[in-house]
């Protein structure tokens, strides 16, 4: 067994953290000595009785033990048997899907001080960054607002792929959750939509659920209906980018984003997220150069451009620049702005030929 002096260190290396102050700090906060002590000797998935014989103690006090750390978001909890987080952003979100009565009372100041630009030791974007230099392909996709596809007639069902079209995504989970948005709970730099975060798979919903965290069951009716209030919100969705369902579905602002927002200010947004296959187009005969596509527009993708004879401008799109998120289409009471499906099927990658089990698929 660890010796409690060494525990912080451990997990450290376990998360590959070494070095890093601020998350031993994050350490500190969440879990005693004792309790990183568990978490370090849970190298596979175990139950209380298995894990008690391998560290030599009492297997009904140390069961109270792991259920406490899993109410708390600090290991994932099966129907037997009990396994930790993989890496230190699922440790950080599930301690943040946590009611207040078991987050740490200064857990969001702490995540507050997270390293976020790139360059930095420690930031996440790093790692989708370096991805992307191995790889030539982005961590993640725009998948486009379902109002502003819906919105245009000419754009058929069959041309909608499965892998870019909420009601499918939906459609196709075995399970949906809602919790609310990590990001702009911690920075709060915006007013936009909260609760927007859905998640896909029974497995880790009913953990979730079971420990009586943050997150809500939806069905696909009302999952819809908060994605539809994230589009008109001016949210941007996106997810992993392969031809796939995955287990998250975020709506991202560019100004509390733990991704988006250091991408943008680091300027590697093009490195970071892939756009949708779709584009606006505008009508000159509609648009009046009222400017509000100009302003609600995540990307900084629409110019506003001089007209010949005119004292009225008229909004134009950047193709090197948008990401056909649908955002600028869903605000433009005109009606000037229409999604245009401009990239072929094969633009998506494919799905990974070894995609890992979603956590808890083998755990019993």
């Amino acid at each position: 067994m660890v010796a409690l002096e060494q525990v912080y260190d451990k997990l450290a290396e376990k998360y590959k953290q070494v070095g890093f102050q601020h998350f031993r700090d994050i350490l500190q906060a969440m879990m005693t000595p004792e309790e990183g002590a568990i978490i370090l000797e849970l190298t596979e998935p175990l139950t209380p009785a298995e894990l008690a014989k391998k560290m030599n103690v009492d297997a009904s006090v140390l069961a109270q033990k792991m259920d406490n750390l899993a109410q708390r978001g600090l290991l994932y909890r099966g129907k037997e048997q009990y396994v930790p987080w993989p890496n230190a952003h699922q440790l950080n979100a599930r301690v943040m899907f946590s009611t207040d009565e078991n987050t740490p009372p200064n857990f969001l100041e702490l995540r507050r001080q997270d390293q976020r630009y790139s360059g930095q030791p420690y930031a996440e974007i790093d790692g989708f960054l370096k991805m992307f230099a191995a790889r030539g392909t982005q961590f993640l996709r725009v998948i486009p607002a379902r109002l502003a596809v819906q919105a245009n007639p000419k754009i058929r069902p069959e041309q909608v792929l499965w892998y870019e079209d909420i009601n499918q995504l939906l459609g196709r989970a075995d399970k949906i959750g809602i919790v609310e948005c990590d990001c702009r709970r911690i920075y709060h730099h915006c007013d936009k939509p909260l609760m927007t975060c859905l998640h896909f798979g029974k497995n880790v919903i009913d953990y979730e659920i079971g420990r009586g965290g943050r997150m809500k069951v939806l069905t696909v009716e009302e999952a819809l209906e908060f994605s539809d209030l994230a589009e008109k919100g001016g949210l941007v969705h996106n997810i992993f980018n392969n031809a796939s369902a995955t287990g998250v579905l975020c709506s991202c602002c560019n100004d509390c984003c733990s991704t988006l927002e250091p991408a943008f200010h680091d300027g590697k947004v093009h490195e970071l997220m892939a756009p949708s296959r779709y584009r606006p187009s505008v009508d000159a005969d509609k648009c009046v150069g009222c400017q509000t596509c100009f302003k609600v527009c995540p990307f900084h993708a629409i110019v506003m451009e001089e007209i010949p004879g005119s004292k009225k401008k008229r909004a134009k799109v950047s193709e090197a620049e948008c990401m056909g998120c649908g955002v600028c289409v869903l605000q433009c009471k005109k009606q000037a702005l229409t999604l245009e499906i401009v990239r072929p099927p094969e633009f998506i990658p494919p799905k990974p030929a070894m995609s890992p089990p979603g956590l808890g698929a083998n755990v019993r």
